[in-house]
């Protein structure tokens, strides 16, 4: 039996995606069908493994898809992309493994979780249902470029293109859900891709300066306190000096101020976590996350021979920052 057009299309895609190259020789471009019965657009890398976007729905010429031979269409909901990714991008599904939770999405310093990756044997690919104002999008279109974070590795891809991509993509499936009764909802710009931790702590130490600042190398930590596969950034103010004003205001006459940002706690906190110590280390744990050993004096920890300083550590909990005991 020959295999159906949509199948046949998609099968085609996917062996482009496939292909594995360079970042920067990458850049994104978008592609529509409809042969009467269905429709879909699918924006897609030109070259390298990456995901694609598609929509589609019934074609306002209503056609018989008998007529056409289109028994296996992309049909995707009201205001949402369907992603696929390619199982040779991230790999084939282990036994009884069709569902899984550890791909992400990472662009200019956020991850993006794709829950309930769900494995589809027809077009051996991986598929996932998202808003079309889902906040990936964005920072992917914001970032030079983004990366694939999944249990067997890391595909890094550039952005080059996508922006433009993701705009006609959703001019067009708005068009085109509209015209067949299905119009999406008034509200479908792409949100502004949320500031990173990094950004926010130089916003930060400016603000607490007043004005201009430097800072050592060892004064801005990257680090992964929450697992969630975004950047976190702790600022130690030991390192820190202000332009103007107080040269350094956050710190007393041994211990400063220790600030944690954690992109889990944004934008529904907004405010770092923070503490007073001699210093800040981090210590790697086995989950494969970060905790944060804070540097205190001998009055907060038994005492040891030879020791002048102790370390608590503490852990992200999933709620907040705890000692590990």
């Amino acid at each position: 039996m020959a295999m159906a057009i949509g199948q046949a299309i998609w099968a085609a895609a996917m062996s482009m995606l496939a292909l594995v190259g360079a970042a920067s020789a990458q850049d994104w471009s978008m592609s529509q069908f409809d042969d009467g019965s269905y429709f879909s657009a699918t924006l897609a890398p030109i070259d390298g493994p990456g995901p694609a976007l598609v929509c589609g729905e019934r074609s306002p010429r209503g056609l018989s898809p008998a007529a056409t031979g289109n028994l296996e269409p992309d049909i995707t909901p009201v205001g949402a992309f369907r992603l696929y990714l390619s199982d040779r991008a991230i790999g084939a599904p282990a036994p009884q493994r069709m569902i899984r939770d550890d791909v992400l999405i990472v662009a200019g310093g956020s991850g993006y979780r794709l829950r309930g990756l769900r494995w589809n044997a027809a077009f051996s690919t991986w598929q996932i249902d998202l808003p079309a104002t889902d906040p990936s999008f964005a920072a992917i279109a914001a970032a030079q470029e983004f990366e694939l974070r999944y249990d067997g590795g890391v595909r890094r891809l550039s952005s080059a293109g996508f922006a433009a991509g993701v705009g006609g993509l959703s001019t067009y499936c708005q068009t085109m859900f509209a015209s067949i009764g299905k119009p999406w909802p008034a509200t479908q710009a792409l949100p502004p891709a949320r500031q990173t931790m990094r950004q926010l702590a130089e916003a930060g130490i400016r603000q607490s300066c007043g004005g201009a600042a430097h800072w050592t190398p060892e004064a801005i930590l990257p680090a992964q306190i929450d697992g969630d596969g975004a950047e976190d950034i702790v600022v130690d103010w030991h390192g820190v000096t202000c332009t103007t004003g107080v040269p350094r205001p956050n710190c007393g006459a041994a211990n400063c101020l220790v600030e944690v940002y954690i992109s889990a706690l944004y934008p529904r906190v907004g405010a770092p976590e923070s503490t007073l110590a001699l210093g800040v280390r981090l210590q790697p744990l086995t989950n494969g996350n970060d905790a944060l050993a804070f540097a205190g004096s001998l009055g907060s920890c038994t005492r040891t021979v030879g020791q002048t300083r102790c370390e608590t550590l503490s852990y992200w909990n999933g709620a907040a920052l705890v000692p590990l005991r």
